[in-house]
């Protein structure tokens, strides 16, 4: 493709001088389309990495799927990137993870629909790559210690806890079936290329 522009170029050079100025013109948006291209290309390559929670189907970063924990038949969970511009290597990590239609109650015969009520449990977050059996380091912990798993606590009509390197945001409807928070990760070490597949497990 390179060798044909050069050919135009010097097809022109020989050419009128009407002609030459139009086939400036039509150089520069063949260039500036090819810069597109590759733009898109590279941003493409960086932001859709898809993401399977589980065996659920593949999504893309900032979209969600609905998955199943032991306490709650229906949760969704949403990754999202974000971009730490540097001189030498600027990239998009996996930096929040939004949970919502979490079932905070208490678990009890009062209950109706799927799920027991996720209250006093606590939900177990992993990341992965395409095909390495080993979580991804997803955070560095203030005191530097490579992170591979954050652990949420939910309580009835309280905020969720969570581990060291992450911090709970946007909390809402907390003694709710439809709870909401996001996860944020402090210090991101993920790229959001390198996640393919994130597991949710619930546990006491």
């Amino acid at each position: 493709r390179m060798g044909n522009i050069g050919m135009e170029i010097l097809k022109f050079e020989n050419a009128p001088a009407p002609r030459k100025a139009a086939s400036k013109n039509k150089n520069l948006k063949s260039l500036a389309g090819l810069a597109t291209v590759a733009a898109v290309a590279v941003l493409g390559s960086t932001l859709a990495a898809n993401i399977s929670l589980g065996t659920g189907s593949a999504i893309e970063f900032g979209q969600g799927v609905q998955v199943a924990a032991a306490c709650d038949s229906a949760i969704t969970v949403s990754p999202r990137a974000n971009f730490v511009n540097s001189a030498s290597n600027p990239q998009f990590f996996l930096s929040t993870v939004g949970f919502t239609g979490v079932d905070a109650r208490t678990s009890g015969s009062a209950l109706s629909g799927g799920g027991t009520g996720c209250a006093g449990i606590t939900l177990t977050l992993n990341a992965y790559g395409d095909v390495s059996a080993t979580p991804l380091q997803i955070a560095t912990s203030p005191t530097s210690t490579a992170l591979s798993v954050a652990t949420i606590g939910i309580r009835n009509a309280l905020a969720p806890t969570t581990s060291a390197g992450f911090v709970i945001a946007n909390s809402a409807g907390t003694s709710t079936a439809t709870s909401s928070f996001d996860l944020g990760i402090t210090t991101p070490s993920a790229t959001a290329g390198a996640v393919f597949k994130l597991t949710l497990q619930s546990g006491n």
